[in-house]
């Protein structure tokens, strides 16, 4: 110690002496070893969980305060966590630390705190006992933190320190010291029941050791080595648990401590601990409700008569969710993404499509080719239909949204102008049908044959124009080939045939040409918006598609390819149905259902590997009996609720699924998996 600072320091009041008293400790304790300091800091640690436990945290490490006792845990903690604590000494001086921990779910953990030793209002007497002057004294140390994962059952962390001591008084000494910590844990993974559910963990403080110069002497902390292991023991029901933790601790300038305790947990929400440091008896208790927990510690700070024993006191709150949870709703937000990038896509390909019906509509229909205008307006009302279905999902359950409020009255705008055209052209079209067949009445002669033909060719030609306005095109053509040919073969009779026959004629065929032109030109728009409607799984509307091309007008290659796309659509919708059934029953735990609806399933896709889970899954179940567990089936069961204590329930789902296939058919463990992955909303391997 600088014998400056202790002349100016012979004056004061007892209320000083604990800083004298605890400065002394750690010289007295270095002496002890090879000579030279050891740290206050490293000395006190921080915690009332771990000064409860011994100091033996090394190992453990699994809240806010891992930052002082090994970074390297806080990648294993699941939750954003705050937790301060609380030590009074003797003379009124305290001892606080505070701390925060910020997991992400890629990047690593990161975090902080502050410990403090202070004391105030420290009097200065003269010889006389009058006083003087007052003044403070405060150490400090400040820590920045960062671990990371490297594999699932290790870690890594470092520590960067700021340790700053300010001792005010006749002018005042102060200086700032800067070091590093770095850490590492390791959890492995054994099955045999000694080793299962160990870690290890390693600390070195001080790697970098901070400096502070005060007056002419400048102090640094000594390197200091902190070692632990810890073994945790599942006792009976699943949420009581029994820890055990063993630490030594080597600074480069005093002897070897050693540090034990042990912890009893009862339902996450009652602890006891106890625990022995460095030859002082350490006891403590703690409590949890909700995402707060409250820790209590009694013990002393350093052994010998000049210091008594104190309590201490932490509390640790938890923010937010889990990583496991984060990372399912991160997923989430990704399938919502993708949902809503595709149905924006839907939404901009039906925008196009309406407007191009749109305008080929009008152009027909001013060109007074009203039937044309007919199947145009009608493509853009199914257009502006596929508009609105798209803007209502868009919309979905959020109606104060602008941007799909506006889409929505987009497509309602959309589907009204079609359907006001649609209506317009069909109107013209029966106007100047009913025209038409005027003047061929008018003109018929009064005859028995020319009443018949007048009657047929009217009647076909009726057929066909349904026929074309429903969008069978083929059956159009049919209707008014017939027609035509009537008219040939009544004149190849001889027969003379009125005049307005040949203008019938002449009709009947332009109606044919523009139906095979509507039925070649929209055979690929027609594929378009059935495989459109599969990948939204609107089959049915697939197959009514591509059936209305289905007939004559076609080559054979073209109807071969239509032929081969109504049949896997039909092989589609016969799975959908049958492995939708699956799920129904398989989710109401009806497991011999289950398994014959996914079997049908796979007759229409034996190789489905979804179809093919689920069936041996609800297979399993339905035979599963509660079976005895071997001792490594025990181990691995035991370590799954740990996992799941802990809030990592993918790790527990996984270690499960590593039971199962040792025992697929034990119902114990086929239930658990069950009942974890309704927690996690998921039913995926």
């Amino acid at each position: 110690m600088n014998e400056n600072l202790f002349r100016k320091t012979k004056q004061l009041t007892p209320k000083f002496l604990i800083f004298i008293l605890i400065l002394a400790h750690c010289q007295v304790r270095a002496q002890e070893g090879s000579g030279g300091t050891t740290s206050l800091f490293s000395d006190a640690g921080v915690g009332a969980r771990a000064l409860s436990m011994g100091g033996a945290f090394a190992a453990l490490s699994d809240d806010p305060t891992a930052v002082f006792w090994n970074p390297a845990g806080l990648d294993f903690i699941e939750r954003k966590s705050a937790s301060s604590f609380y030590s009074g000494l003797d003379f009124g001086t305290s001892y606080n630390f505070v701390g925060a921990v910020f997991p992400t779910l890629s990047f690593g953990s990161f975090g902080i705190g502050w410990t403090r030793f202070s004391t105030n209002d420290i009097r200065e007497t003269d010889p006389e006992a009058f006083q003087t002057g007052t003044g403070d004294f405060g150490a400090n140390q400040f820590y920045f933190s960062y671990g990371k994962q490297l594999r699932r059952t290790f870690s890594l962390g470092i520590t960067a320190k700021l340790e700053r001591t300010n001792f005010d008084l006749d002018g005042g000494l102060s200086d700032t010291g800067v070091g590093f910590d770095l850490g590492v844990l390791y959890r492995p993974e054994f099955d045999a029941a000694l080793l299962r559910d160990v870690s290890v963990g390693v600390n070195a403080q001080n790697l970098i050791s901070p400096r502070a110069r005060l007056e002419s002497v400048t102090e640094s902390s000594p390197l200091n080595l902190k070692a632990g292991i810890a073994k945790l023991f599942v006792l009976g029901e699943e949420r009581n648990l029994f820890r055990l933790l063993l630490d030594v601790n080597k600074s480069e300038n005093a002897s070897l401590t050693v540090h034990a305790g042990g912890e009893y947990s009862f339902r996450d929400q009652a602890n006891v601990r106890f625990g022995v440091n460095d030859g002082q008896v350490a006891f403590g208790a703690g409590a949890a409700y909700n995402n707060i927990r409250l820790d209590y510690n009694f013990g002393k700070f350093a052994d010998g008569s000049d210091f008594s024993a104190n309590h201490r006191f932490s509390v640790t709150i938890d923010i937010g969710k889990s990583k496991q949870e984060r990372i399912r709703l991160a997923q989430e937000r990704r399938e919502r993404e993708f949902r809503l990038q595709l149905e924006n896509e839907l939404w901009f390909n039906g925008e196009s499509e309406f407007n191009n019906s749109m305008e080929e509509g009008r152009e027909k229909y001013y060109n007074r080719d009203y039937l044309g205008a007919y199947v145009a307006f009608s493509n853009a009302f199914e257009a502006g239909s596929s508009l609105q279905e798209i803007a209502m999902r868009l919309r979905g359950q959020d109606g104060d949204n602008p941007e799909a409020n506006m889409r929505v009255e987009t497509a309602n705008s959309s589907l009204q102008e079609a359907r006001t055209m649609l209506e317009l052209a069909n109107a013209r079209s029966d106007s100047v049908r009913r025209e038409e067949q005027k003047t061929i009445v008018l003109q018929a002669r009064e005859s028995a044959l020319e009443q018949e033909l007048q009657d047929f060719l009217i009647e076909h030609k009726e057929k066909g124009i349904e026929f074309f306005k429903a969008k069978f095109y083929s059956r159009a053509i049919r209707e008014w080939q017939l027609a035509v040919d009537r008219i040939n073969r009544t004149a190849s009779e001889g027969t003379a045939l009125p005049d307005w026959v040949g203008e019938t004629k002449a009709q009947l065929e332009n109606n044919i040409a523009t139906a095979e032109r509507q039925l070649k030109g929209n055979l690929q728009e027609t594929i378009r918006r059935a495989e459109s409607l599969a990948r939204r799984g609107q089959y049915v509307q697939a197959l009514d598609e591509l059936n209305q091309v289905r007939g004559s007008g076609l080559t054979t290659a073209e109807r071969q390819s239509i032929e081969r796309r109504i049949q896997r659509l039909q092989a589609q919708l016969s799975y959908n149905q049958s492995y939708e059934e699956g799920l129904r029953h398989y989710r109401s735990k009806r497991w011999p259902e289950a398994v014959t609806a996914f079997e049908q399933a796979l007759r229409s896709r034996p190789d489905d590997a979804d179809a093919i889970m689920y069936r041996d899954r609800a297979q399993a179940r339905a035979i599963a009996t509660v079976q005895p567990m071997p001792a490594n089936v025990r181990a691995k069961l035991a370590r799954s609720v740990i996992f799941l204590r802990t809030g990592e329930y993918q790790k527990a789902l996984d270690v499960l699924e590593e039971i199962r296939q040792l025992q697929p058919y034990n119902k114990i463990i086929l239930d658990r998996i069950d009942g974890l992955r309704e927690r996690l909303g998921n039913d995926s391997e």
